[in-house]
């Protein structure tokens, strides 16, 4: 018990820091879950399964780390990387955002939503690490070791720590160490935001695919009428493949596919 008393007494500071640069009446604040989802399928990028055939990328090793040399170099995320495959922008609680509604998102802002990430989605997903939680293998209900839970749970915290720190730098003069110069200046952002912008939409492009698989202009007035036709069975697949459509905005995504579709044309 003391272990998790040491480790979960860091939260609230923490969460009181990083919120402060992320205030609820932000617009920044409407996508602190979007934020973090969209570094962490950026900084993936495309790693294959062998672990003994690549080198594990740096932005993956330090992804906080990276981050900051990211922001320092080009600014970080930029707004339009979080629109989904129809163009449109969307917040955390599905809500559509209006052109007039959208506004830049600052470097701060990323940092502290990337830092709360750690806190409160990635932190306990190892589980807890009280020792009855372990069955005679020692393991837990998640799979993990005791050993692998602590360490996990602590590197989190760093994590945390890390990204308040360098939301505090970005919050005022920012003056690079010459090993932070260095570190921005090879690294490939550019290739780096191409990969990851392939991992993040590749299910909907499949599902896309598959939407045109079944539509055959000729059976249907309209794109708009085989896309209320069509829309439940493409959500269904989509589920089947981590491609979810919102219902709300199902039909005018899957209707705008017709449309594109050479098929069409």
């Amino acid at each position: 018990m003391t272990l998790r008393i040491n480790l979960y007494s860091h939260l609230p500071f923490l969460h009181q820091r990083l919120n402060a640069y992320l205030p609820e009446n932000s617009f920044a604040s409407r996508f602190r879950r979007t934020i973090p989802s969209e570094i962490n399928y950026i900084f993936a990028g495309d790693i294959p399964e062998e672990a003994d055939s690549y080198e594990v990328p740096y932005q993956v090793l330090f992804p906080v780390r990276a981050l900051f040399d990211w922001i320092m170099k080009h600014g970080g995320l930029d707004v339009r990387n979080l629109v989904d495959l129809g163009g449109q922008l969307f917040d955390d609680n599905e809500i559509l955002i209006s052109d007039s509604e959208i506004r830049p998102i600052s470097g701060v802002e990323q940092m502290a939503a990337f830092g709360l990430w750690f806190l409160d989605s990635e932190l306990d997903i190892a589980g807890p690490s009280e020792d009855e939680d372990y069955d005679e293998h020692g393991t837990n209900l998640h799979g993990w070791h005791k050993a692998d839970v602590i360490d996990h749970k602590a590197e989190c915290l760093l994590n945390a720590y890390q990204a308040l720190c360098y939301a505090e730098r970005l919050n005022h003069v920012v003056e690079l160490s010459d090993d932070e110069k260095a570190s921005v200046e090879r690294f490939d952002f550019s290739a780096l935001g191409k990969t990851g912008a392939a991992v993040r939409h590749g299910p909907m492009n499949a599902l896309r695919d598959y939407a045109l698989s079944l539509y055959n202009p000729r059976e249907w007035r309209s794109a708009n009428e085989a896309a209320h036709a069509l829309q439940g069975q493409v959500m269904d697949h989509g589920r089947t493949i981590n491609a979810i459509l919102r219902p709300s905005n199902a039909q005018r995504t899957v209707a705008e596919w017709f449309r594109k579709s050479p098929s069409s044309r």
